[in-house]
């Protein structure tokens, strides 16, 4: 009877979405948006109080990456939307994070898309970076692309790279010389569909990650209605209720160099619009699990039941819908434990006239959403939320978050197509604050942003930025916090696990609490983090030891920690 009445509930709250949540919906009034925007101005906190700030870096950096979307044939194609994502990832192993950007592509009527060059940034060391996609083959890319995902799939030490985008997908195998080969045909990785966000993990527990793709709509030339819009042009781009949502795909990593696809005989839920997809162990019994994030459909949770089996329990766990029982245009997403009960909590960024979501992890797979207490719903609804990182940016102890936001129509009616981006302060009582900088901070200034990442690029263990903006240059952010030595990180290298202990969990103990990091595949939105984990360290806290847990259940204990320092611990 308990379920009957769940499934009742879902069918009645998946009607109401179609007719609240339209992204065509009557515009807010002009001097509606100027009294939202006086409002949350007035309530916002400079940073300086909370002993956090940022440097953009990106001029002195050498990094020169923008994604291109399409636009300027004027085909207001969905396609054009997405945008690009970011990764990080040592491919060449001396120990300095580097970074690749998708290139995105060209759209021309009737013809089928064509990619842009990826662009790969190879670190020197003192935050310079020297492209070299050419050199290692990188850039020789055929997608329109979208997403990154990294994961050294045949352990053999070095990181390899998935690309995703419109019609398929691209693996690049790391030859361990700098250079990398393409191989996505060769190892079962290729499908006719539009693929945007990825994620690796160990579902299966064999030791071999597999792979989680989310795949979009059926956007093709053959199906490219013309959307109204307003003047001049008259049209604009097609919100995704246009379309037919696709079916996602699992890829069983078989530990011989191939891979075996898997749909609904996984326990999969056809048709989701996928746009963000991350895993993680959310249930803690070392089992990954996969949170979808669907563009205006229910969000799925896959609780991994073991054996290759899901249990899609969205509606169920509480994660399906916001605070007001609605699902939402999701985008982004981020794994952090707001209230430091040593559970992972869930954030996921929105639509416009929507707000963003917390999931409070209250164990064995369920959660609350709590968005209401938390203060964002304060934030208003004009933004368009897309990546999403977590992390201990200013070490007091407590997981922020960061958001990057843009318009996706090409003359919205709500707002500017550049959004500002957001920093939201956990202030472990419960809420969160959006900080304010001053001009000409990143953060007081408006970019069409779509993937970000937080990431130790200088090895200083405070964690930094890279933003990937749609038509204008990425962006990299070093953190200047008044910080330094209160922090600290640690990479695992799984040998019975997979080598990327993707699924780990590990617990910080200190001398004043103890605080919670995961090892997570996917995440934020088209982009790959670091897998390494990061904790600050409140003031006059210590640190005491850390117990790691396994993605194979096993336990290992770490003690003579020194606060400063970046650690890497091999599986026993």
């Amino acid at each position: 009877m308990q379920t009957h009445l769940l499934s009742i509930t879902g069918a009645a709250l998946l009607v109401m979405v179609n007719v609240s949540c339209k992204r065509d919906s009557v515009p807010i009034e002009q001097s509606q948006v100027a009294d939202i925007s006086k409002g949350i101005t007035q309530d916002l906190t400079q940073a300086e109080s909370w002993n956090v700030d940022f440097a953009d870096i990106t001029e002195t950096s050498g990094i020169k990456a923008t994604y291109q979307n399409g636009e300027e044939s004027n085909q207001y194609s969905i396609v054009e939307s997405l945008g690009g994502g970011v990764g990080t990832f040592d491919f060449d192993l001396d120990g300095r994070p580097d970074l690749l950007f998708p290139g995105g592509g060209a759209i021309h009527p009737n013809e089928p898309l064509s990619g842009m060059p990826l662009s790969l940034w190879r670190s020197l060391g003192k935050l310079e970076y020297q492209d070299v996609a050419d050199a290692s083959g990188i850039a020789n890319n055929r997608l329109f692309s979208h997403g990154v995902a990294v994961a050294d799939v045949d352990a053999d030490g070095f990181p390899d790279v998935l690309i995703t985008g419109y019609g398929s997908m691209q693996f690049f195998h790391n030859c361990g010389d700098g250079t990398f080969s393409e191989k996505s045909g060769d190892m079962g990785l290729s499908i006719p569909s539009w693929t945007s966000s990825a994620a690796f993990a160990d579902f299966d527990n064999d030791g071999n990650v597999d792979l989680y793709v989310a795949n979009y709509v059926n956007w093709s030339w053959d199906n490219n209605p013309q959307c109204p819009g307003p003047p001049p042009a008259g049209r604009d781009v097609c919100t995704p209720q246009v379309f037919d949502g696709l079916s996602d795909v699992v890829f069983w990593n078989r530990g011989d160099g191939t891979f075996e696809k898997s749909t609904e005989s996984g326990g999969l839920i056809a048709a989701g619009k996928g746009l963000g997809a991350l895993a993680c162990d959310f249930d803690q019994d070392s089992r990954p699990e996969v949170y979808v994030a669907n563009d205006t459909t229910n969000n799925f949770l896959y609780l991994n039941q073991g054996d290759r089996k899901f249990r899609e329990s969205g509606i169920i766990s509480g994660t399906a819908l916001d605070h007001l029982g609605i699902p939402n245009g999701s985008m982004g997403l981020a794994v952090f434990d707001f209230d430091n009960d040593l559970l992972p909590d869930l954030f996921v960024s929105n639509y416009e006239r929507e707000t963003f979501a917390v999931y409070r992890n209250e164990g064995k797979g369920n959660f609350r959403c709590i968005s209401e207490r938390t203060g964002i719903t304060a934030l208003g609804s004009l933004y368009v939320g897309f990546g999403t990182t977590s992390g201990d940016f200013n070490c007091d102890g407590t997981e922020d978050l960061i958001v990057a936001n843009g318009h996706v129509m090409r003359y919205p009616r709500n707002d500017n197509l550049r959004q500002d981006p957001l920093y939201l302060a956990n202030d472990g009582k419960g809420r969160l604050t959006r900080l304010r900088f001053d001009s000409p901070n990143y953060f007081a200034q408006r970019h069409t942003g779509r993937g970000v990442i937080s990431v130790d690029l200088d090895g200083d263990t405070m964690l930094d930025f890279v933003f990937s903006h749609t038509n204008h240059p990425a962006a990299v952010l070093k953190n200047t916090s008044p910080n330094a030595n209160r922090s600290m990180t640690l990479r695992l290298i799984g040998t019975r696990s997979n080598r990327d202990a993707i699924g780990a969990r590990v617990v910080l103990q200190t001398s004043g609490g103890k605080y919670l990091r995961q090892v997570f595949g996917g995440g934020s939105y088209l982009s790959q983090g670091p897998y390494e984990m990061h904790w600050g360290l409140p003031e006059n806290e210590k640190p005491v030891s850390v117990e790691i847990v396994w993605p194979d259940g096993s336990k290992q204990l770490l003690d003579d920690l020194v606060a400063g320092e970046n650690f890497t611990v091999v599986q026993e």
